[in-house]
């Protein structure tokens, strides 16, 4: 298995649940402020609470969501109860899409709260003897465009339609064959 594997693991874990580290709005005045809104960002934060994260990260992760999807398109999909109820189950599966600016917007908050690309480049070079010169390189091949797509194709489908979007990996797969030492056989 490529070591791609685990970064790609690694920034749906760190990146996509863990959303933010600082508390700097991350779309906390859009429609995750209703009340309405407000019961998905609780749901959300709860279905995430056997999870590493801190409170503060899954309250952005949770506001992002909420504010790219829409309270309406939730209301139409799931209920709180239901999430809380199914943490495993993906956005997708309850029937709640986003198109492309609704990923741009997640994306945007997400992004206000934490730098995806320093968690990507730092997950997928933890623990591993990888030199300075990769991880300079990693962090400059890596587009946010590419991460976008990892990490909303990760969030919305779930890590196994990572492996199933062959276009994506090879992408990826690409950008990281770049680096000396960023791809190798494990």
């Amino acid at each position: 298995m490529r070591r791609i594997m685990l970064a790609v693991t690694t920034v749906v874990i760190c990146g996509l649940a863990a959303a933010c580290g600082d508390d700097d709005g991350g779309g906390s005045g859009g429609e995750s402020g209703s009340a309405e809104g407000q019961e998905y960002v609780d749901a959300i934060v709860a279905s995430n609470d056997t999870s590493d994260l801190t409170d503060e990260q899954n309250e952005c992760f949770a506001r992002a969501f909420v504010d790219a999807v829409g309270v309406e398109q939730l209301q139409g999909a799931v209920s709180p109860d239901e999430i809380r109820a199914n943490p495993e189950t993906t956005p997708q599966e309850f029937g709640i899409t986003l198109d492309d600016d609704q990923a741009d917007a997640f994306w945007n908050d997400v992004n206000e709260c934490m730098d995806v690309r320093a968690a990507f480049v730092e997950g997928m070079t933890e623990g591993e003897d990888v030199s300075e010169e990769t991880i300079n390189c990693l962090e400059d091949a890596i587009d946010d465009d590419l991460l976008k797509r990892v990490m909303v194709t990760s969030l919305m489908e779930g890590d196994e339609a990572l492996d199933q979007d062959e276009e994506l990996m090879s992408d990826l797969i690409g950008v990281l064959s770049e680096c000396p030492g960023a791809v190798s056989e494990s």
